[in-house]
């Protein structure tokens, strides 16, 4: 992903959004090429798929309590 579009997405990306979202208004991609840049970035651990809802990334907070 390039540099320009991953600071958008990771800025965009404080509170929980829908992948429909994120494909449509931030990256402008179809939603298969969005779901594998998502995947990309799950794995790398910049983000993370919210545990209380299916198909909803925000980025991942460092949890002080560890």
């Amino acid at each position: 992903m390039e540099g320009k579009k991953l600071s958008s997405l990771l800025s965009k990306l404080r509170q929980p959004l829908h992948i429909s979202y994120i494909s449509k208004y931030i990256l402008k991609e179809d939603l298969e090429t969005t779901q594998k840049e998502l995947d990309d970035l799950v794995e790398e651990g910049l983000i993370i798929e919210s545990p209380l809802s299916s198909k909803y990334y925000a980025i991942k907070t460092i949890s002080t309590q560890e």
